[in-house]
């Protein structure tokens, strides 16, 4: 098979924060799956990239070489069901997709916490779910600051469930699948995927929830600036720019000093915001998802 015949054939479409960069580090050790390089390429998701065809998306997929498994981690493919559709005419019908879905008040709450610690959300928790509705200007912004919205899994399921046969899928709760049987889980994706089962390093941790040390610091690799507008003209390459910048980032970064929803609110945001949701996930999933509700 030549280089240029790129069959991509899984996606990973979520959910955020639910640990599908940490699934995708795990699996991309796998001799015979290849994940590109830019784990979420958003070729499905902006119309510019899009009408660019498959053979630009193809060139995602530099680390290619014959691989039986071929496909990319994306959870704003979930958040914009549209993408379901994309995803069909480019890729086939027998597309197979891997659903990972996390109690949807602390997905909601680890998902401020990253807005927070890059410098985008100045609210406190309850008060930025409140201001959620009149912040999706475009899909950019929504994106950002869906916290609520992300968790709404059976609306966003049920579309992709029109476009795609269920048995299309592999679902998993975060939670039991991911959490507490994480070695059963790897082994069961390999199996979902049609690949050779291979002994994979389980204890991969990514993305783990953090904050800066200096805010001054944040602000300046984060946000637009005159500093970075002269690096931009000093350094042309987008790709040493962008790792320079994940360099200071992660050199700026402790781990968060609260990590984790309080009960309470937890259960309040399950009881008012997502229980009718979960009803209709468990519905749609066939998990039972009745341990989001302790």
């Amino acid at each position: 098979m030549s280089k240029g015949q790129i069959y991509q054939n899984f996606v990973c479409i979520g959910a955020q924060k639910a640990g599908t960069t940490t699934l995708a580090d795990i699996l991309s050790a796998h001799p015979d799956m290849c994940i590109p390089p830019i784990k979420e390429t958003k070729f499905f998701l902006f119309d510019d990239d899009y009408q660019k065809g498959k053979s630009f998306y193809d060139g995602y997929f530099s680390n290619y070489s014959g691989q039986q498994a071929v496909g990319e981690f994306d959870p704003d493919y979930m958040l914009f069901p549209f993408t379901a559709q994309r995803l069909k005419d480019t890729l086939g019908a027998e597309l197979k997709i891997i659903v990972v879905l996390r109690n949807p008040a602390d997905r909601a709450y680890s998902h401020y916490l990253m807005t927070k610690r890059k410098g985008l959300e100045p609210h406190p928790f309850i008060k930025a779910l409140d201001e959620e509705r009149n912040r999706q200007q475009d899909i950019k912004t929504r994106k950002i600051y869906a916290y609520k919205e992300r968790g709404m899994y059976g609306r966003q399921i049920e579309a992709y469930l029109q476009v795609f046969e269920k048995n299309n899928f592999l679902f998993l709760e975060f939670e039991r699948d991911f959490l507490r049987n994480r070695e059963e889980t790897i082994r069961n994706v390999q199996a979902f995927l049609g690949v050779p089962y291979h002994q994979l390093d389980v204890l991969v941790h990514s993305n783990e929830a953090g904050e800066p040390i200096h805010d001054t610091v944040n602000e300046l690799v984060r946000k637009p600036n005159f500093a970075k507008r002269i690096l931009k003209f000093l350094l042309p390459v987008k790709s040493l720019r962008k790792a320079m910048r994940k360099k200071v980032i992660a050199g700026n970064m402790q781990k968060a000093s609260v990590a984790k929803l309080d009960s309470e609110t937890r259960q309040i945001l399950i009881r008012e915001v997502f229980a009718e949701d979960i009803l209709l996930t468990e519905k749609l999933t066939g998990l039972d998802l009745s341990g989001w509700y302790k």
